[in-house]
């Protein structure tokens, strides 16, 4: 899949959602991506199991360093009028920014916060604000409600690869194997 054809499916509206179940959805993607790594040990989330692709502690770190800016982006879409966000390339960060050496712990308490935060920010709002927008730099118009709904796929997105990763590596710690089944079936 393109980058764009990604962008697209990331940022599709779905109209049949209201604004509680975004902020449901959203809240929810914190204790989703704490299952997703519970009784890794720190062997298993530094490991890349699967040839280019990154650790689960890279993983965590991504999503922790792009909630920054999800946040950032719903917090101006709500406060500011039409702003421009700007896109980001994350490919440079892992290794740049040296994610291997990040704790775990301290990415999840990140995220964690982060999250809270927008979700208090989210419940707030009158009804009209989910129809703010703002205008990307890489896809253009986009209204906080195609972002909020971003950033809950981006979650689920990346959980898929933690999953991934447990399976690859249940040969050497078998209890990983049973929670990665678990979580290909949750992510249909």
């Amino acid at each position: 899949m393109h980058y764009s054809e990604y962008m697209t499916t990331m940022q599709r509206d779905d109209p049949s959602l209201s604004p509680a179940q975004f902020i449901a959805a959203y809240d929810r993607g914190i204790d989703d991506l704490h299952s997703a790594v519970a009784g890794m040990s720190q062997e298993d989330v530094v490991a890349r199991p699967i040839a280019g692709k990154w650790s689960t502690l890279e993983v965590v770190c991504h999503l922790a360093g792009t909630e920054i800016y999800f946040t950032d982006r719903i917090e101006r879409t709500i406060a500011l009028e039409h702003p421009t966000l700007i896109g980001v390339d994350e490919r440079p960060y892992p290794e740049r920014l040296q994610y291997q050496a990040f704790s775990l712990g301290e990415e999840l308490s990140l995220f964690t916060a982060l999250r809270r935060h927008v979700v208090r920010i989210l419940r707030l709002q009158p009804e009209e604000a989910w129809q703010r927008t703002a205008v990307h730099s890489e896809t253009g118009e986009v209204s906080l409600r195609q972002l909020v709904l971003q950033a809950i796929r981006h979650v689920r997105h990346h959980i898929w690869f933690i999953a991934e990763k447990r399976e690859a590596l249940a040969s050497r710690s078998p209890g990983l194997a049973d929670q990665a089944v678990w979580y290909n079936r949750r992510w249909p």
